[in-house]
């Protein structure tokens, strides 16, 4: 079985883009809240959308 079928650290590697302006988003980024913080995801600086760590718009 191998580890890059089945990503047990649920770490996303890829670029990702917002949903909404399609801004390309940073590799490194810093956690605005607690809930980036535990599961990961980010909030793009340009039109302030919240998405998780696949790139996906979330909900509040």
């Amino acid at each position: 079985m191998s580890i890059f079928k089945h990503n047990k650290l649920k770490i996303n590697l890829k670029i990702i883009h917002c949903p909404k302006c399609n801004e390309e988003q940073p590799k490194i980024r810093k956690p605005k809240g607690w809930t980036e913080i535990l599961w990961g995801g980010n909030t793009c600086k340009n039109c302030g959308c919240k998405m998780d760590r696949l790139g996906n718009e979330r909900e509040k």
